[in-house]
């Protein structure tokens, strides 16, 4: 019987690094039979959730309008009075304000900064120092934790790091062939070009238009660049689209739009490249481990979390950050190493994903820290 009856609080549960964590943890106790909560405004990825023991309640917390949040406050008050409810974990800034604003009697409440945030207005700055007001504070890595402290003033404030974790099993799990083919077929991907993928949210901070520039600076005959994340941005959406055209890349490069877990294993498998490039630096960077776990190079900016992950490991997947200059070397370079080269620079690469960076060690120093909280 565990110590704490946990309600975890996230906008949506559509897609994204955010949301793959909650589920994460949600199934994890459900594993250990651990009753828990969600409360969010809906999404595709409820369907992942164990049903047994994990019971979700929707109401409006995606919401932006600052004005309701006393309302909802006042709602997510009453589920978690009527569930007995003793543990509240906030997993975005709309959300932790509506804590805040309610009555936090008899609760103890945390919060996970999922990356460091923007802004520089009165206003924003007080909406993102939301997180910071809850009574224990964690960060998915050293690069968050430690732009927290500085950015918020919080250094009194005790900030645990668990890092974001990929999921090792699922990884290790043999590729469905027959799948495989038809995901291939489908997209019409030409295996018989180096293939490079860049899984990202399309949006404009992902760094997809620069990536553009990029490439037209490679020989392109052999190359097929793949942009698979989802597409909920329109306008930036069609600007890509229209700068592949008007860079007569069309036969180069593809946006494949969201796509499922399955999906994006598939791609890291066939992948000769993977790339996160984000004119920021992010929180994390999940797709990182990601694709080094499958076994794929990768190219990434050094800095924030991606520089976390990339610590102890070869500096062939290292690049300065916007340095567009030397990017088409690197990236050339990459494509054409030997199998031996390849397997050299991947060497110890799974040992410190499954030391630092698994979804297992996720889960699991989640749990110890729940019961520590409510111990």
């Amino acid at each position: 019987m565990s110590s704490f009856n946990l309600v975890q609080i996230v906008p949506s549960l559509d897609s994204g690094g955010v949301e793959r964590g909650t589920v994460d943890v949600a199934n994890f106790l459900a594993q250990k039979q651990i009753k828990n909560f969600i409360i969010t405004s809906g999404g595709k990825m409820i369907k992942e959730l164990d049903d047994n023991f994990v019971h979700v309640h929707q109401l409006p917390v995606s919401s932006k309008n600052f004005f309701s949040y006393p309302s909802i406050g006042s709602k997510i008050n009453k589920f978690i009075q009527i569930n007995n409810i003793n543990l509240v974990h906030v997993r975005s800034r709309g959300p932790a304000w509506m804590v805040n604003l309610m009555s936090k009697n008899n609760i103890k409440t945390i919060s996970t900064f999922h990356n460091v945030y923007g802004g520089n207005s009165f206003i924003k700055k007080i909406y993102n120092k939301g997180l910071s007001k809850m009574d224990h504070l964690i960060a998915i890595s050293e690069y968050v934790k430690e732009s927290v402290i500085k950015k918020y003033n919080i250094t009194n404030k005790n900030i645990s790091v668990i890092n974001r974790g990929i999921d090792i099993e699922y990884f290790n799990k043999p590729i469905n062939k027959t799948y495989k083919e038809d995901f291939i077929n489908r997209h019409q991907i030409d295996k018989s070009k180096k293939i490079i993928l860049f899984p990202a949210r399309i949006t404009r901070w992902k760094g997809q238009l620069e990536f553009v520039d990029v490439i037209k600076k490679i020989t392109t005959e052999s190359i097929l660049v793949l942009f698979a994340g989802d597409t909920k941005n329109n306008s930036y959406t069609k600007q890509l689209r229209e700068k592949i055209n008007k860079s007569n890349l069309n036969d180069t490069m593809k946006i494949l739009g969201s796509v499922n877990k399955e999906e994006m294993r598939l791609l890291f498998d066939i992948a000769d490249l993977s790339v996160s490039l984000p004119l920021r630096a992010e929180g994390f960077g999940r797709t990182i481990s990601e694709s080094l776990y499958a076994g794929t190079p990768v190219i990434a900016f050094n800095y924030g979390g991606a520089k976390n992950q990339l610590e102890n490991l070869s500096d062939f997947f290292k690049s300065t950050p916007q340095d567009y200059v030397s990017l088409p070397n690197k990236i050339d370079l990459l494509l054409n190493l030997s199998e031996d080269q390849k397997i050299k620079i991947l060497q110890n690469v799974k040992t410190v994903i499954e030391n630092k960076f698994s979804k297992e060690n996720m889960v699991n120093q989640y749990l110890e820290f729940y019961e520590s909280v409510h111990s």
